[in-house]
């Protein structure tokens, strides 16, 4: 095993404990998680997705996702409609207090990558983008 494996593993972890951290906190006014962020997110980029769509782009487990899109439902930040392809499963799409949230969650994630890409160049950050797909492909292979 290369030796600095480890190391590695560590910065990972304690990348996504500090971004959570700082998401939570940026996002406190809102009382958003930052699952629910992400799935807001998605839905700007692409309103009327099915939970498995949302699934593939934000990486979340089933149950996660399962309470997420309850309490942003329930908070009548998002509806649901049946799916007309498929009668088991649900088209999420945002409502207007959902899209009003938007410039607040853009805001704190751009904050969070001045902070992250200071110093880095473009190259440096698209090297950095490619070595991350590598891995995530890695660890999803069946």
């Amino acid at each position: 095993m290369n030796s600095m494996y480890p190391e590695i593993g560590r910065i990972m972890m304690a990348y996504d404990k500090k971004f959570k951290v700082f998401m939570k906190n940026a996002l406190k006014n809102n009382n958003l998680t930052v699952a629910e962020a992400l799935v807001l997110l998605s839905l700007y980029e692409n309103d009327g997705q099915t939970q498995d769509m949302l699934l593939s782009s934000i990486y979340y487990d089933k149950s996660v996702m399962t309470r997420t899109m309850k309490a942003l439902e329930d908070r009548g930040l998002i509806s649901r409609s049946s799916n007309p392809d498929d009668g088991r499963s649900w088209i999420f799409h945002l409502k207007k207090s959902g899209r009003d949230l938007k410039p607040e969650i853009v805001q704190a994630l751009r904050d969070w990558c001045s902070i992250v890409f200071d110093g880095m160049d473009e190259a440096r950050s698209a090297e950095m983008l490619e070595l991350l797909r590598e891995v995530y492909a890695n660890v999803n292979k069946e």
